[in-house]
């Protein structure tokens, strides 16, 4: 290879003059010295999203996908179990056969809760397509979660502790989330929240979701907030959030836990602490 150090008038290297080049590495064909590799292939469990239709609506107000321990958070706040009182389960992620998220309508609004934590990474491209093409709502709105001891402040902002640290949000566009604070570089997303948000940011999607960041344990984030923050962007789901009265305690905390990492196995089996997990 050339020398990109060397003067513009140095003669070029031997081996590019001469015709022993061949016996450098990389250059020359070497018949018969080796079997030719076979390639690798993966193979991705068949990914399955629908949507059933007949709801009465066929694109739906407000839509919120919520991963992890947000979907079981908030799917434990409202309630939702398929069979209750106005909530009608309408959707379903299934991967490889087996189910790894719901979807049901409350009110004007459509609720996906996903566990992302064991899927592989070619699947999880695959439902951020699938949910994309299939999900039709005026506004989509992502839920999931980040470990404040983990986070890179920014810094203008400088080091802090906060006992109580904030929702954090990253939207495309000029659009601002009262009672949340913006998710800055260079911390960043991943798994579906990061699928559907790189999917989203090509010029052929027209959809531009807003991504909210709950700060783990959820035990010690009050329902009011996550509520309040919805307020504007997803008013639909905010107002089946207001007066619910069911509590999200440490005994539903999880261990971190994040997409690529496999089981983690959770806190009632006598696994680490919450406290300890998240500070």
């Amino acid at each position: 290879m050339n020398d990109h150090l060397a003067a513009l008038n140095a003669p070029p290297p031997r081996y590019i003059l001469e015709s022993d080049s061949s016996d450098e590495e990389g250059q020359g064909a070497y018949p018969g010295s080796s079997t030719p590799k076979p390639k690798i292939s993966i193979d991705t469990p068949p990914v399955e999203v629908s949507v059933i239709r007949g709801t009465g609506n066929e694109e739906v107000r407000d839509l919120i996908l919520a991963l992890g321990q947000a979907g079981k958070y908030l799917k434990k706040h409202l309630g939702v179990s398929g069979s209750a009182v106005g909530q009608e389960e309408v959707g379903k992620v299934v991967v490889g056969g087996r189910q790894a998220g719901q979807g049901w309508k409350v009110g004007e609004g459509l609720v996906f809760s996903v566990n992302e934590a064991n899927l592989p990474h070619e699947a999880v491209w695959e439902i951020a397509q699938k949910l994309l093409a299939n999900v039709k709502a005026q506004s989509w709105t992502i839920i999931t979660t980040y470990v404040p001891a983990m986070y890179i402040a920014s810094k203008t902002v400088g080091y802090r502790t906060r006992s109580d640290p904030p929702i954090r949000y990253l939207s495309q566009g000029e659009v601002k989330v009262e009672g949340a604070e913006t998710y800055e570089t260079p911390n960043y997303l991943t798994g579906l929240a990061g699928a559907i948000t790189s999917l989203s940011a090509h010029p052929s999607f027209t959809i531009q979701p807003t991504t909210l960041i709950l700060p783990l344990p959820l035990s010690a984030l009050p329902l009011s907030h996550l509520s309040a923050t919805l307020a504007r962007i997803s008013p639909s789901i905010a107002s089946a959030l207001n007066g619910k009265k069911s509590k999200w305690t440490e005994e539903d905390d999880e261990p971190y836990s994040a997409p690529g990492m496999g089981k983690v196995r959770g806190l009632a089996r006598g696994v680490g602490e919450a406290v300890g997990m998240y500070t």
